[in-house]
């Protein structure tokens, strides 16, 4: 071999090695970190999830629905007195500012009509036709004589509505002028009178199914024996001004009316 052929064996050498099978490595497979799982929940799962949510909304809106819909109680039945009796155990116990008044030695309670017969409050209006415990279900009153004051707790039940869930006016209106009335009454030594005039401002929603308090005070300044001025609020339980009134109340000259009691 001569010089030339030995040198450009030399030469091919390295690219004889580079070229070799046996020196070349090819990456196959990765060896990255394989990616964590999602936590994705199963859609069953929240299916059932969503069919608990809405399903106990249904039952609470359909019970709901029912006693709106629900044939109102007759008075007098088991299911009305049932519900007078709710209605006065909550009057007892849950109604803070009857604790407060009763504490008052300054104030009387009583229940409204106690000098009625039985068959006198069946033809009264608030004591008759709206009794029961979707009417007016209760009322008590407390008198201060000394200061011409009155407070009146009452329960509006769901037949008194106007608009759904809102007392009517008309009936906010009747059980103002009977308390006012009830005020000048006390004050006349006649003890009977009319009412003569009556301006009522609504200032808030009266919602039934709940305790309202009437807050009446008679004017002995401007009041006389034939004649008295008498305001009233109605108040929610938070002490929120829901209606205001005034009033006129006489004692007729030219006819007789009757003589009421202290408790009526």
């Amino acid at each position: 071999m001569n010089s030339r052929q030995l040198l450009h064996l030399r030469l091919r050498a390295p690219t004889t090695r580079l070229s070799s099978p046996s020196k070349c490595f090819i990456r196959n497979t990765s060896t990255a970190t394989p990616p964590p799982p999602t936590g994705k929940s199963s859609p069953w799962i929240r299916r059932l999830i969503y069919a608990g949510i809405f399903g106990s909304l249904g039952v609470v809106a359909g019970s709901r629905v029912d006693r709106l819909v629900a044939a109102p109680p007759l008075q007098g039945s088991q299911e009305d007195k049932k519900a007078l009796e709710e209605i006065q155990r909550v009057y007892e116990l849950g109604i803070p500012i009857v604790q407060e008044l009763r504490k008052n030695p300054d104030y009387v309670e009583a229940d409204v009509y106690q000098d009625f017969s039985e068959e006198s409050k069946r033809h009264r209006l608030t004591s008759g036709p709206l009794a029961g415990s979707r009417g007016i279900a209760l009322q008590r009153v407390f008198s201060n004589d000394a200061e011409k004051k009155m407070v009146s707790v009452v329960y509006f039940g769901s037949a008194l509505e106007g608009w759904p869930t809102m007392v009517h006016g008309g009936a906010l209106g009747t059980v103002i002028d009977e308390n006012m009335g009830r005020a000048a009454l006390r004050h006349f030594p006649a003890r009977t009178g009319l009412t003569a005039n009556l301006n009522i401002n609504y200032r808030a929603p009266v919602y039934s199914g709940n305790f309202y308090t009437f807050h009446t005070q008679l004017d002995p300044e401007r009041s006389t024996d034939v004649k008295g001025y008498v305001s009233c609020q109605i108040r929610d339980q938070a002490g929120q001004l829901c209606v205001e009134a005034s009033g006129l109340f006489v004692v007729p000259k030219k006819f007789q009316l009757a003589r009421m009691g202290d408790k009526f």
